[in-house]
């Protein structure tokens, strides 16, 4: 049985050298500057974190295999992964990585708008499926990669002009991937990777909307610690896909009654989290109390650096919102600050730069809302047990 994996440390790259996107003139509180206060910064700066070089890796080590024809021995690992749960370092289940290393063909092509090309990677994968028609990995590989194939080509339509070929088209490989995954059963596989892949169908067949509910709950029950589960969920509950604010929240709430002996309330954070990306900002029905809970929760799971800075980007576009609003959002700036105090105090212990969406100016931001004080005196912001803090150097 193969598992490849690596260790990410090695891989990371030299610190990043930060700049202020608006230069020297772009100012904080009490007067402190963007460039001054990175240029404190005494700590480690990725570009890319550990945790998303170790997901690359683990991509890489199985597309070469397939490359090489070694599928036995990748379906084997596969299903091993699948119903061992076995999760790589930042929370993500390491079966969909070993999957998407086995059809790193399909998402070149995908990639490149190469449609004749991805058409023939899928009908490789399609022998696969035929040389292995009892073995439920093969059919979850192929359905998936058709799924990948629909949402693309209809993704690549250009906005409000998604043709009726297209469409028919998109359809066409849903109903392959729903005649592949129907043959199994999740639960009696034991297997979150197919109920995975049966979710994704949500999107794409005509009933998605009324067994959107019921395919989440046999994912989630499967494994109640995967945060795709949730993000992927919440995404279709939202207006304009099978639902609305009002039942986006409550499915929220929800999800942290399934989950709660095991994640606490961290699923609630993430069912916002993917939600913020797809509206461009938190849904207005969050509970802010709430959702800080959830955050911290969503952080102590798996106490990884990914998901500080994840926790810590958030945490501080919202605290630059409500300093914005005023007097208005004193009691949400206060809940907020205290909160990134927290997770830079007590977690965070390196910068990784891809998880910091808002650009250099929001880790600026943030170093000054919870270490101003002290870097008006001229400290340092460096590492401190298992998080950050501050130092004077004496000269």
């Amino acid at each position: 049985m193969h598992v490849k994996t690596r260790a990410g440390r090695s891989q990371q790259e030299d610190a990043t050298l930060l700049r202020s996107a608006r230069g020297q003139g772009a100012e904080l509180l009490d007067g402190l500057t963007v460039d001054q206060v990175l240029g404190r910064l005494d700590v480690p700066v990725m570009r890319l974190g550990a945790e998303k070089t170790e997901w690359q890796c683990i991509r890489d080590d199985h597309a070469a295999m397939a490359a090489a024809g070694e599928w036995a021995d990748l379906l084997e690992a596969l299903r091993y992964t699948d119903q061992e749960r076995v999760m790589a370092s930042g929370g993500h289940r390491v079966a969909p990585l070993i999957g998407e290393g086995m059809r790193a063909g399909l998402a070149a092509a995908l990639s490149r708008k190469d449609w004749t090309t991805a058409s023939a990677e899928i009908e490789a994968l399609e022998g696969i499926y035929d040389r292995n028609p009892d073995d439920y990995c093969a059919a979850q590989i192929v359905a998936q990669a058709h799924v990948d194939f629909a949402n693309a080509r209809r993704k690549a339509a250009p906005q409000g002009q998604l043709s009726r070929e297209v469409w028919s088209e998109g359809a066409v490989h849903f109903e392959r991937a729903e005649t592949l995954v129907t043959l199994f059963d999740p639960i009696e596989e034991m297997s979150p990777l197919l109920a995975a892949t049966r979710y994704g169908l949500v999107p794409g067949i005509e009933d998605g909307g009324a067994v959107a509910r019921e395919w989440y709950e046999d994912w989630v029950d499967l494994d109640p610690e995967d945060a795709a589960a949730h993000a992927a969920h919440s995404v279709n509950m939202l207006p304009g896909w099978y639902g609305s604010l009002s039942a986006f929240e409550r499915e929220a709430r929800r999800s942290v009654r399934l989950t709660d002996g095991v994640t606490a309330k961290a699923s609630y954070a993430v069912f916002h989290i993917a939600a913020a990306e797809a509206l461009g900002d938190l849904s207005p029905t969050v509970d802010l109390e709430l959702f800080l809970e959830a955050l911290h929760d969503y952080q102590i799971v798996t106490g990884c650096q990914h998901r500080a800075n994840q926790a810590a980007n958030l945490l501080s576009g919202m605290a630059m919102d409500f300093r914005k609003d005023g007097a208005d959002a004193a009691w949400q700036l206060t809940k907020t600050r205290a909160a990134l105090s927290d997770v830079l105090w007590n977690r965070l212990r390196e910068i990784q730069m891809d998880c910091w969406t808002r650009s250099s100016e929001s880790l600026a931001f943030a170093m000054a809302e919870v270490f101003g004080p002290a870097l008006k005196r001229g400290a340092r912001i460096v590492r401190r047990g298992e998080g950050l803090g501050t130092l004077v150097r004496r000269t």
